[in-house]
């Protein structure tokens, strides 16, 4: 695994106060993947196909360093979705992607392969 797809990984548990074990995150190769697993964590149920909201969440700066310092403290929610929803962990993982890798909303798609299709080493 690249240093940009362990970057991905730790955004994820710093964001979804989650922990994903090294074999768990080599057996991920698409974004559903990612996301299935998230949801698994969270004990939800996944969205079969989800569609990426028309606005992302944002994580400023001064919560970024927050969840750097408290790893085990998850940002709250999308306004409008407490708590964490199939919706907004889809979205929230489609802005982390977004953020991480300056990629467009649209091209990180459900049975995107993070590696071939998104270019994430």
């Amino acid at each position: 695994m690249g240093l940009d797809a362990v970057e991905i990984i730790l955004r994820t548990e710093e964001l979804f106060a989650i922990s994903i074990a090294d074999d768990e995150a080599e057996a991920v190769r698409t974004v559903g993947d990612l996301y299935g697993l998230i949801c698994s964590k969270l004990n939800l149920t996944p969205l079969p196909s989800p569609t990426t909201s028309s606005e992302l969440p944002r994580i400023t700066d001064k919560q970024s360093k927050y969840l750097i310092l408290r790893t085990h403290t998850p940002l709250p929610p999308p306004p409008n979705s407490l708590p964490w929803s199939p919706q907004s962990v889809w979205d929230a993982l489609v802005a982390i992607f977004v953020d991480r890798q300056g990629l467009r909303a649209e091209d990180v798609l459900y049975h995107a392969r993070i590696v071939q299709d998104l270019g994430v080493d």
